[in-house]
Protein backbone atom coordinates (compact mmCIF):
# COMPACT_ATOMS: atom_id res chain seq x y z
CA UNK A 1 0.00 0.00 0.00
CA UNK A 2 1.01 3.67 -1.02
CA UNK A 3 0.95 5.97 1.60
CA UNK A 4 1.67 9.50 1.96
CA UNK A 5 2.36 11.37 5.24
CA UNK A 6 1.79 15.35 4.58
CA UNK A 7 2.56 17.93 7.60
CA UNK A 8 2.65 21.13 7.38
CA UNK A 9 4.41 23.35 10.26
CA UNK A 10 4.55 26.97 11.13
CA UNK A 11 7.28 28.55 12.84
CA UNK A 12 7.34 32.18 14.48
CA UNK A 13 10.17 34.00 14.18
CA UNK A 14 11.09 37.16 15.05
CA UNK A 15 13.47 37.88 11.90
CA UNK A 16 12.81 36.02 8.49
CA UNK A 17 14.64 32.55 8.58
CA UNK A 18 15.83 30.64 5.68
CA UNK A 19 12.73 28.04 5.54
CA UNK A 20 10.83 27.08 2.07
CA UNK A 21 8.56 29.75 2.04
CA UNK A 22 7.97 32.87 4.43
CA UNK A 23 5.09 34.52 5.15
CA UNK A 24 5.18 38.18 5.74
CA UNK A 25 8.84 39.90 4.77
CA UNK A 26 7.51 42.94 3.69
CA UNK A 27 5.59 43.49 7.20
CA UNK A 28 7.15 46.90 8.56
CA UNK A 29 5.88 48.59 11.93
CA UNK A 30 6.35 52.68 13.19
CA UNK A 31 7.56 53.82 15.81
CA UNK A 32 10.46 51.82 17.02
CA UNK A 33 8.95 51.59 20.58
CA UNK A 34 6.20 53.01 22.56
CA UNK A 35 7.25 54.88 26.06
CA UNK A 36 4.43 56.12 27.99
CA UNK A 37 5.98 58.82 30.87
CA UNK A 38 3.56 59.60 33.48
CA UNK A 39 0.74 61.02 32.41
CA UNK A 40 0.90 59.90 28.95
CA UNK A 41 -1.73 57.13 28.13
CA UNK A 42 -1.94 57.02 24.98
CA UNK A 43 0.06 55.90 21.54
CA UNK A 44 -0.24 54.87 17.84
CA UNK A 45 1.34 52.57 16.23
CA UNK A 46 1.36 52.16 12.76
CA UNK A 47 1.38 48.55 10.32
CA UNK A 48 2.61 48.99 7.18
CA UNK A 49 2.16 45.87 4.08
CA UNK A 50 4.60 46.71 1.63
CA UNK A 51 4.17 43.96 -0.21
CA UNK A 52 2.20 43.43 -3.55
CA UNK A 53 0.28 41.06 -2.05
CA UNK A 54 -2.70 41.10 0.81
CA UNK A 55 -1.44 40.18 3.89
CA UNK A 56 -3.34 39.59 7.30
CA UNK A 57 -2.18 39.79 10.64
CA UNK A 58 -2.16 38.78 13.99
CA UNK A 59 -1.55 41.92 16.87
CA UNK A 60 -0.46 40.74 20.70
CA UNK A 61 0.95 41.34 23.71
CA UNK A 62 4.46 38.79 24.54
CA UNK A 63 6.53 39.15 27.39
CA UNK A 64 10.22 39.07 26.12
CA UNK A 65 13.53 39.50 28.30
CA UNK A 66 16.85 41.04 27.02
CA UNK A 67 19.74 38.51 27.49
CA UNK A 68 23.38 39.69 28.54
CA UNK A 69 24.40 39.34 24.70
CA UNK A 70 20.87 41.91 23.52
CA UNK A 71 19.08 39.17 22.48
CA UNK A 72 15.50 39.41 23.03
CA UNK A 73 13.96 36.29 23.87
CA UNK A 74 10.31 34.91 25.30
CA UNK A 75 10.05 35.23 29.08
CA UNK A 76 8.37 31.91 28.90
CA UNK A 77 11.72 30.50 27.38
CA UNK A 78 13.43 32.45 30.20
CA UNK A 79 12.07 30.77 33.84
CA UNK A 80 14.87 32.40 35.78
CA UNK A 81 14.37 36.05 34.21
CA UNK A 82 12.88 38.65 36.17
CA UNK A 83 10.67 41.24 34.22
CA UNK A 84 8.21 43.79 35.60
CA UNK A 85 5.60 43.44 33.14
CA UNK A 86 3.24 45.95 30.95
CA UNK A 87 1.05 43.36 29.47
CA UNK A 88 -1.81 43.80 32.54
CA UNK A 89 -1.33 47.95 32.38
CA UNK A 90 -1.76 47.99 28.41
CA UNK A 91 -4.40 47.66 25.90
CA UNK A 92 -5.03 47.86 22.42
CA UNK A 93 -7.00 47.96 19.38
CA UNK A 94 -7.33 46.10 16.66
CA UNK A 95 -6.11 42.44 17.20
CA UNK A 96 -6.28 41.43 13.53
CA UNK A 97 -5.94 43.19 10.30
CA UNK A 98 -5.76 42.35 6.88
CA UNK A 99 -3.92 45.16 4.55
CA UNK A 100 -4.05 45.37 1.00
CA UNK A 101 -0.62 46.12 -1.01
CA UNK A 102 0.78 49.32 -0.01
CA UNK A 103 -1.24 50.18 2.71
CA UNK A 104 -1.31 50.57 6.52
CA UNK A 105 -3.24 50.81 9.65
CA UNK A 106 -3.31 52.18 12.94
CA UNK A 107 -3.01 50.45 16.34
CA UNK A 108 -4.72 52.50 18.91
CA UNK A 109 -2.57 51.34 22.49
CA UNK A 110 -3.40 52.71 25.73
CA UNK A 111 -1.97 52.57 29.33
CA UNK A 112 -3.03 52.74 32.81
CA UNK A 113 -0.59 53.62 35.65
CA UNK A 114 1.09 50.71 37.76
CA UNK A 115 2.66 50.16 40.74
CA UNK A 116 5.48 52.82 40.46
CA UNK A 117 8.81 51.62 38.51
CA UNK A 118 9.09 50.51 34.99
CA UNK A 119 6.78 47.93 33.62
CA UNK A 120 7.55 46.57 29.66
CA UNK A 121 6.14 44.37 27.38
CA UNK A 122 6.09 43.56 23.68
CA UNK A 123 3.77 44.50 20.83
CA UNK A 124 4.18 41.85 18.52
CA UNK A 125 2.56 41.98 15.21
CA UNK A 126 2.50 38.15 13.16
CA UNK A 127 2.08 38.12 9.60
CA UNK A 128 -0.66 35.01 8.66
CA UNK A 129 0.08 32.50 6.14
CA UNK A 130 -2.67 32.56 3.85
CA UNK A 131 -5.73 30.48 2.84
CA UNK A 132 -3.92 28.72 -0.29
CA UNK A 133 -0.90 28.24 1.99
CA UNK A 134 0.05 24.43 2.29
CA UNK A 135 -0.81 21.14 0.25
CA UNK A 136 -3.76 21.32 -1.43
CA UNK A 137 -6.25 18.25 -1.39
CA UNK A 138 -4.90 17.19 -5.07
CA UNK A 139 -1.13 17.28 -3.73
CA UNK A 140 -2.19 15.46 -0.65
CA UNK A 141 -3.93 12.73 -1.89
CA UNK A 142 -1.51 11.63 -5.37
CA UNK A 143 -0.11 8.17 -5.69
CA UNK A 144 3.28 7.65 -5.40
CA UNK A 145 5.84 5.73 -3.19
CA UNK A 146 5.88 5.97 0.65
CA UNK A 147 7.49 9.26 1.52
CA UNK A 148 7.14 11.70 3.97
CA UNK A 149 6.46 15.37 2.80
CA UNK A 150 7.16 18.44 4.94
CA UNK A 151 6.37 22.27 3.61
CA UNK A 152 7.82 24.59 6.47
CA UNK A 153 6.30 27.94 6.25
CA UNK A 154 7.81 30.97 8.32
CA UNK A 155 5.88 33.36 9.65
CA UNK A 156 7.52 36.82 9.54
CA UNK A 157 7.08 38.85 13.32
CA UNK A 158 8.00 42.35 14.29
CA UNK A 159 8.07 42.81 17.81
CA UNK A 160 8.05 46.17 19.43
CA UNK A 161 8.66 47.35 23.29
CA UNK A 162 6.07 48.75 25.19
CA UNK A 163 7.19 50.60 28.35
CA UNK A 164 5.19 52.23 30.94
CA UNK A 165 6.48 54.50 33.56
CA UNK A 166 4.88 55.55 36.99
CA UNK A 167 7.59 58.37 37.66
CA UNK A 168 11.18 60.09 35.99
CA UNK A 169 13.46 58.09 34.53
CA UNK A 170 16.43 57.33 36.49
CA UNK A 171 18.70 55.85 33.12
CA UNK A 172 22.83 56.24 34.57
CA UNK A 173 24.94 53.85 32.63
CA UNK A 174 28.93 53.07 32.50
CA UNK A 175 30.57 51.89 29.48
CA UNK A 176 33.71 49.70 30.58
CA UNK A 177 35.75 46.50 29.28
CA UNK A 178 36.48 48.63 25.99
CA UNK A 179 38.74 46.04 23.71
CA UNK A 180 39.98 45.83 20.00
CA UNK A 181 39.64 42.03 18.65
CA UNK A 182 39.87 40.36 15.11
CA UNK A 183 37.11 38.83 13.38
CA UNK A 184 37.25 35.83 11.60
CA UNK A 185 37.78 37.69 8.32
CA UNK A 186 40.92 39.18 9.95
CA UNK A 187 39.10 42.84 10.51
CA UNK A 188 38.98 45.10 13.16
CA UNK A 189 35.96 45.11 15.77
CA UNK A 190 35.30 47.12 18.94
CA UNK A 191 33.78 45.23 21.64
CA UNK A 192 33.03 46.75 24.68
CA UNK A 193 30.01 46.27 27.60
CA UNK A 194 27.31 48.71 28.42
CA UNK A 195 26.56 49.46 32.44
CA UNK A 196 23.25 50.38 33.41
CA UNK A 197 23.68 52.17 36.72
CA UNK A 198 20.05 53.64 37.53
CA UNK A 199 16.61 51.51 38.41
CA UNK A 200 15.24 52.42 34.53
CA UNK A 201 16.27 51.08 31.39
CA UNK A 202 18.62 53.06 29.14
CA UNK A 203 18.32 53.29 25.46
CA UNK A 204 20.46 54.83 23.36
CA UNK A 205 23.41 55.25 19.96
CA UNK A 206 26.68 53.94 20.67
CA UNK A 207 28.95 56.81 18.83
CA UNK A 208 32.56 55.39 18.64
CA UNK A 209 34.64 58.91 17.76
CA UNK A 210 38.37 58.37 16.93
CA UNK A 211 40.01 60.76 18.84
CA UNK A 212 40.24 62.32 22.47
CA UNK A 213 36.85 63.07 23.70
CA UNK A 214 33.40 63.11 22.13
CA UNK A 215 34.05 65.85 19.83
CA UNK A 216 36.69 64.09 17.63
CA UNK A 217 35.67 62.95 14.16
CA UNK A 218 32.67 60.34 14.12
CA UNK A 219 33.50 57.27 12.63
CA UNK A 220 30.60 55.07 13.43
CA UNK A 221 27.87 54.61 15.55
CA UNK A 222 24.89 51.40 16.23
CA UNK A 223 21.87 53.08 16.96
CA UNK A 224 19.49 52.20 19.26
CA UNK A 225 20.97 50.82 21.68
CA UNK A 226 19.50 49.42 25.09
CA UNK A 227 19.86 47.71 28.43
CA UNK A 228 16.75 46.63 29.76
CA UNK A 229 16.06 46.35 33.63
CA UNK A 230 16.47 42.39 34.33
CA UNK A 231 19.77 42.80 33.32
CA UNK A 232 23.06 45.00 34.21
CA UNK A 233 25.01 44.99 31.57
CA UNK A 234 25.05 43.85 28.02
CA UNK A 235 28.08 43.34 25.05
CA UNK A 236 28.09 45.16 22.34
CA UNK A 237 30.23 44.25 19.12
CA UNK A 238 30.96 46.40 16.37
CA UNK A 239 33.15 46.56 13.18
CA UNK A 240 35.50 49.27 12.75
CA UNK A 241 35.41 50.35 9.39
CA UNK A 242 39.01 51.94 9.33
CA UNK A 243 41.15 50.16 11.10
CA UNK A 244 42.78 51.42 13.81
CA UNK A 245 47.02 52.03 14.30
CA UNK A 246 48.76 51.69 17.48
CA UNK A 247 48.37 54.09 19.94
CA UNK A 248 45.48 55.86 18.50
CA UNK A 249 42.87 56.90 20.71
CA UNK A 250 39.39 56.15 20.27
CA UNK A 251 36.81 57.39 22.58
CA UNK A 252 32.77 55.50 23.14
CA UNK A 253 29.85 58.12 23.83
CA UNK A 254 26.63 56.38 24.92
CA UNK A 255 24.04 59.51 24.13
CA UNK A 256 20.43 59.10 25.53
CA UNK A 257 18.07 58.81 22.49
CA UNK A 258 15.22 58.01 25.38
CA UNK A 259 14.05 60.48 28.46
CA UNK A 260 16.79 62.99 27.93
CA UNK A 261 17.51 62.73 23.90
CA UNK A 262 20.93 63.88 23.03
CA UNK A 263 22.48 63.64 26.67
CA UNK A 264 25.87 62.07 27.11
CA UNK A 265 25.24 58.79 29.43
CA UNK A 266 28.59 57.76 29.25
CA UNK A 267 32.35 57.70 27.83
CA UNK A 268 35.06 55.64 27.89
CA UNK A 269 38.54 56.05 25.91
CA UNK A 270 40.66 53.48 24.63
CA UNK A 271 44.08 53.58 22.95
CA UNK A 272 44.56 50.74 20.32
CA UNK A 273 47.26 48.37 21.47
Amino acid sequence: MSMRLVLSAAFLLLIAGPAGAQVGADLNISPKRVVFEPGERSATVYIFNQGDQAATYSVELVDRVMLADGQIVAAADQPGATLDSAADLVQYTPRRITLQPRESQAIRVRARPGAGGEHRTHLTVTALPSETAGFTVEQAVQPGADEVAVQVIALFSVSIPVIVRDGPADARAAVENLSVLRAENGAQVLSLDLVRLGDSSVYGDVEIHLGAGPDAPLATAVRGVAVYPEIGRRTVVTPLQTALAPGQTVTVVYRDDDARPGEILATATLVAP
